[in-house]
C-alpha cells in the first residue's frame, strides 16, 4: 500500500454533495423547520407533543431496510424474566455483509452517499486537496466491516449506520473519518495518508476545548487508538485509548442506565453503546496483556453495563433483553446461555481478577498466579455450553469472538507458566516489544514443578497451530493476535533449542514457520506486525544459533496473496476449544514428559 501518495485517485470527483431533498415529516414540512426523520416519531414532534406522520413516497427507488419483527420466542423472552436473556430458540439467519452493503436478512440497504443529507461536506472526510467519490466512500466502509468490524463489533450494523447518517450526519462527524481510515488500511485503491490525517483531525476536534464527548466520539477515539497502536505507535495509541476511557467514564457508559438514556428508543443503538463500553474494556486488557502492564484502568471501574447479545441478533436488529453481569456471575447455577461477546468479556474479567496486582519478581507470587489462572480458565471452559465449544458456526464461518477468547487463553498460559518452566530465557528476547519480562532469578530452586509448567506451555503452543489453520481470512482477526503469536513463538523457539530432538524438531520448526508466515501477512496491513516479524527473525537466529550463511533476510519480498495460501486445516482444533481442560489433559506429551497428576489443579 502506497501510504505516501497524496495525489487524487483516478475517476470523477465530487466538489460538493449532490443536493437531495431530506426526508421530513408532514408537520415539520408545513412549519418549514428541520426534521431529524426519526421514525415512527421525529424528535421535534415528540418534544411538541404533536402527531408525527410521513407522506408516502410517490417515486420508485430502493426501500429502506425494514426493522424485522421480533420472533415469537423473543416476544416471550421480553415478557418473561425467567427466560434466558439470550434466548434458547433458533436464531434468525446470520447477516452477511457483501461488497454492495446488502444483508441476507433483509432488503438492500442504502449506500452512504445516497443517504447523505444536503449540506454534508464529503470533502471534510479526506485531506486537503484530495476529493473522494461516493464509490470510494462506500468501498472503504465495506472494507471496514469486512476486515475490522468482525473482531471489534461495536459500531452500528451497516444498515443502521446508513440510517443514522441519513437522519443526522453531523452526529457521526468524528466516527466516519475513523471508519474510512481503517478501511483504507485494507485497500490500495485509496491513499491511506489523507484518510489518516482526516481521522486525526476528527478525533482531535471531538475533544477540543474540553467539551464532553458524545458516545460516537468515544467510539471513534477507541477505534482510532487501536489503529494507531498497530500502526506502530504504541505509546500514542495507549494515550488515545486513555482519553477514550476517560470520556466514557465521564459520560457514564460503564453504568447500566446509560444505554437506555442515550439510545433514542432504538434497541440497536442501545446495544451499540453497551458494546462500545465492553470493547473499551477488552482493548484496555489487550494492551495491558501485550505490554505486561496490569492492572487495567477499566477493570477498576464499578461496572454495571449489561452484556452484549449474539452477533446474529445485532445484525438483524432483533435485540433480546440484555443479560446482566449478575446473571453471568451465577451461571454455574442456571441454564442461561450467553453470547460469544459475553463469554469473551467473562474470560477477560477473570484475567483481570487474577492479574489485578500485576506481576512481580517473586517466585511464590508467580506460583499463586499460575494456580489461580488455571482454576479460572478451567472453570470458564467447563461452564461453556455445547454451542460455544466449537469455533465454527453452523454455516462454517469462524466465531471471531470465541477465537479471540481461545487464543487469549493459550497466550496467558504460555506467559504465566513459562517463567516457572524449563524453557530458558535469553537476553535477545527483549528485542520484541511483545516479549514478557524475564523470570525471577530464584526460579531455579523449583525444579520439581518445572516439568509441569513446561508441559502446559508446550500444549498451549501446540494449540496455536490449530487456531492459525482455521478456514478463515487471517486479516479478519484482531491485530492484537500479533503480540499473542510473537509471545508464543518465542517460547516455541526456546523449546526447539532445549527440549525437542530430531526428527520431532523439524516438525516443530514447521509450526514456527506457520507463525512467522502469519506475522508476515499481518505486517502487510499493520506496521507493528511487520516490526514483530523482523524482530522474531532476529530472536530466532540467536536462539537457534543460526549463522549468517544459514539465512538471508531481504529488505522486501513478494507476499503470497491470501487466496493462494494453502494451509492445512486442523479439524480437531476447530470443534473443541477447551480440550486442554478435559479429562485427557493429564495425558503425557509424547516423547517429552511422563504423565503428571496434580490434584491441586482442577482439570489438569
Amino acid at each position: 500500500m502506497d501510504s505516501s501518495s497524496l495525489s487524487p485517485p483516478a475517476g470523477p470527483y465530487l466538489k460538493r454533495p449532490i443536493r437531495r431533498v431530506a426526508l421530513a415529516c408532514i408537520q415539520c414540512r408545513s412549519r418549514k423547520v428541520k426534521c431529524d426523520a426519526t421514525t415512527p416519531f421525529c424528535r421535534r414532534c415528540q418534544a411538541d407533543g404533536k402527531d408525527c406522520e410521513y407522506q408516502k413516497s410517490r417515486r420508485g427507488g430502493r426501500p429502506r431496510r425494514p426493522v424485522p419483527a421480533p420472533s415469537t420466542q423473543q416476544v416471550e423472552d421480553r415478557s418473561s424474566p425467567e427466560k434466558s436473556p439470550q434466548g434458547v430458540g433458533a436464531p434468525a439467519p446470520r447477516a452477511e455483509s457483501t461488497s454492495s452493503g446488502t444483508s441476507s436478512t433483509g432488503s438492500s440497504s442504502h449506500s452512504v452517499t445516497d443517504s447523505l443529507e444536503t449540506g454534508t461536506n464529503i470533502d471534510s472526510l479526506a485531506s486537503e486537496g484530495t476529493l473522494m467519490t461516493g464509490i470510494q466512500i462506500d468501498q472503504l466502509l465495506t472494507q471496514y466491516y469486512a476486515f475490522f468490524h468482525v473482531a471489534h463489533p461495536c459500531v452500528l450494523p451497516r444498515w443502521s449506520l446508513n440510517f443514522r447518517i441519513a437522519a443526522d450526519p453531523t452526529a457521526l462527524g468524528s466516527l466516519l473519518p475513523v471508519l474510512l481510515f481503517i478501511g483504507s488500511l485494507f485497500t490500495e485503491s485509496v491513499p491511506m495518508a489523507p484518510m489518516a490525517a482526516a481521522a486525526e483531525r476528527a478525533t482531535a476536534l471531538a475533544h477540543a476545548n474540553g467539551r464532553l464527548p458524545t458516545p460516537y466520539d468515544v467510539q471513534a477515539l477507541m477505534l482510532y487508538a487501536i489503529a494507531v497502536y498497530w500502526c506502530d505507535e504504541p505509546e500514542r495509541g495507549r494515550e488515545l485509548l486513555d482519553q477514550a476511557i476517560l470520556g466514557a467514564c465521564n459520560l457514564g457508559m460503564h453504568r447500566a442506565e446509560f444505554a437506555s438514556m442515550h439510545g433514542q428508543n432504538d434497541p440497536v443503538l442501545e446495544e451499540s453503546w453497551r458494546r462500545t463500553w465492553w470493547q473499551l474494556y477488552l482493548t484496555d486488557a489487550h494492551i495491558a496483556g501485550s505490554t505486561h502492564s496490569f492492572p487495567t484502568k477499566t477493570g477498576l471501574a464499578n461496572i454495571s453495563t449489561e452484556l452484549p447479545c449474539e452477533e446474529v441478533y445485532y445484525q438483524s436488529g432483533n435485540i433480546p433483553i440484555p443479560a446482566t453481569l449478575r446473571s453471568y456471575d451465577v451461571r454455574e447455577f442456571s441454564d442461561d446461555e450467553f453470547s460469544s461477546f459475553a463469554q469473551l468479556v467473562g474470560f477477560t474479567r477473570g484475567v483481570n481478577r487474577v492479574l489485578i496486582h500485576g506481576r512481580s519478581g517473586d517466585v511464590e507470587q508467580a506460583m499463586v498466579i499460575c494456580a489461580q489462572a488455571d482454576t479460572m480458565m478451567t472453570a470458564w471452559c467447563n461452564l461453556l455450553p455445547k454451542s460455544k465449544k466449537s469455533l465454527l458456526r453452523d454455516d462454517g464461518s469462524v466465531d471471531e469472538l470465541l477465537f479471540k477468547a481461545n487464543i487469549l487463553m493459550h497466550t496467558y498460559m504460555v506467559d504465566l507458566h513459562r517463567q516457572l518452566s524449563n524453557l530458558k530465557y535469553i537476553p535477545i528476547e527483549a528485542a520484541s516489544k511483545c516479549a514478557p519480562p524475564p523470570p525471577p532469578d530464584s526460579n531455579a530452586q523449583f525444579k520439581e514443578d518445572a516439568a509441569l509448567h513446561t508441559a502446559k506451555v508446550l500444549f498451549a503452543t501446540e494449540k496455536l497451530n490449530g487456531l492459525l489453520t482455521l478456514p478463515t481470512r487471517l486479516t479478519t482477526h484482531t491485530p492484537f493476535i500479533i503480540c499473542m503469536i510473537s509471545n508464543m513463538t518465542i517460547a516455541h523457539l526456546s523449546a526447539c533449542r532445549w527440549i525437542f530432538q530430531e526428527p520431532e524438531r523439524q516438525l516443530e520448526r514447521d509450526k514456527i514457520r506457520l507463525n512467522m508466515g502469519v506475522l508476515k501477512m499481518l505486517g502487510e496491513y499493520w506496521p507493528a506486525g511487520k516490526r514483530e516479524y523482523r524482530e522474531m527473525g532476529i530472536i530466532a537466529r540467536e536462539i537457534l544459533s543460526l549463522i549468517d550463511d544459514d539465512v538471508h533476510i531481504p529488505k522486501e519480498g513478494p507476499i503470497l496473496p491470501l487466496e493462494e495460501l494453502n494451509l492445512e486445516f486442523d479439524w480437531n482444533a476447530a470443534f473443541d476449544i477447551c480440550d486442554l481442560f478435559g479429562s485427557a489433559s493429564n495425558a503425557p506429551i509424547e516423547g517429552i514428559y511422563p504423565p503428571i497428576v496434580d490434584s491441586t489443579l482442577v482439570g489438569f
